[in-house]
């Protein structure tokens, strides 16, 4: 399982055709089914249930119109969930089967929850009689099922390609070496005490991933207690903080400003022993903002050009940078100011 017989090239062609299909496929389904919600809005009571207490009993109400853009977004929820499965690939090749065939499934059952309580409501004069449609339901989940099973049976991804690449190789060996200019540049400005900030992001990624988890909070916990929505908020604005923010070089040592105000990861210049260019993979790292390992503390915005430094005790601290020259200057400055304090002790 997970033998790679793909070329590169064709292996990253692979994961954009699941990953288009595990977009549009959810999105797809639940934008019908919104159709067909507004199709059959003559046959709806005017508020629809939309909650049901322990005692079975309608206690939240939703229009015709609420109801089915609820349905879309569940579909958009399927559409965020399952293509992460395609990102677990740096960790495990059966993860990412797994979690491709689970958020499939997810997402396809959660419009069809959608689909069977409009169902149940068919032709009744109120919601007194509301009641999840049971064959829909049933029939809902056996493709959600059928679909998530097919999907992990079929997507067999090959290996990650961890091949450092060219330009990384050489903005590590120009950070690294004595004489090469880069080096002696991140010298000469170590010990003129210049400052180095950097900033770094998960551009649009950001937005998307603070507002999509966020949201999917939030239509969580709406149906629970309609003002546990604002967690939905907290948790947004939590994700964007950290997966934004600036580095900071300077005389005193390290830092990493999430969101651009909170510090983390503060190292002083004792701490540090060098510093080198990776090319690095998030999952590597247990994914995307702040993240904690096992050998490794990091702030990571995605795959590519990252700033390592080797700290005490084998500890490695990871920041992602926006490009390789930016990594390789930021490396170079790290290593004048570890040389300078070293010849000052």
């Amino acid at each position: 399982m997970g033998e790679q017989v793909r070329s590169i090239d064709a292996e990253k062609a692979y994961n954009r055709r699941w990953l288009l299909g595990l977009i549009v496929g959810p999105l797809l389904m639940g934008v019908l089914a919104a159709v067909w919600i507004f199709g059959e809005a003559g046959r709806l009571p005017a508020e629809l249930a939309s909650h049901w207490n322990s005692k079975n009993e309608v206690d939240g109400w939703m229009s015709v119109a609420g109801t089915a853009w609820m349905t879309v977004a569940m579909g958009a929820l399927g559409a965020l969930l399952a293509p992460l499965g395609l990102l677990f690939r740096a960790q495990s090749l059966l993860l990412a089967r797994v979690g491709v065939g689970a958020g499939l499934a997810f997402g396809i059952g959660m419009v069809a929850l959608s689909v069977a309580m409009v169902a149940g409501q068919l032709d009744l004069e109120d919601t007194s009689q509301a009641k999840l449609s049971g064959p829909v339901m049933a029939a809902g989940l056996a493709l959600a099922f059928v679909v998530g099973f097919l999907a992990l049976w079929l997507y067999k991804p090959g290996e990650v390609d961890r091949t450092q690449s060219p330009e990384v190789v050489r903005m590590n060996q120009a950070a690294t070496s004595d004489g090469e200019a880069v080096a002696q540049a991140g010298v000469s400005r170590a010990a003129r005490g210049e400052t180095q900030q950097i900033k770094v992001s998960m551009g649009v990624w950001t937005w998307v991933l603070a507002l999509g988890v966020g949201g999917i909070v939030a239509v969580s916990t709406y149906f629970i207690f309609p003002v546990l929505t604002l967690i939905g908020l907290v948790v947004a604005a939590v994700i964007w903080v950290f997966c934004s923010g600036t580095v900071v070089i300077a005389p005193d040592g390290v830092k990493v400003l999430a969101g651009g105000f909170w510090k983390v990861m503060p190292l002083e210049w004792k701490e540090v022993r060098a510093a080198s260019v990776e090319d690095i993979k998030a999952l590597d790292y247990g994914g995307w903002g702040y993240r904690m390992t096992g050998g490794a503390i990091g702030f990571i915005m995605g795959s590519g050009p990252a700033l390592v430094l080797e700290c005490g005790f084998h500890q490695k601290y990871v920041i992602s940078m926006p490009d390789a020259r930016s990594a390789g200057e930021a490396a170079a400055l790290v290593n004048g100011y570890v040389r300078s304090t070293k010849v000052k002790n």
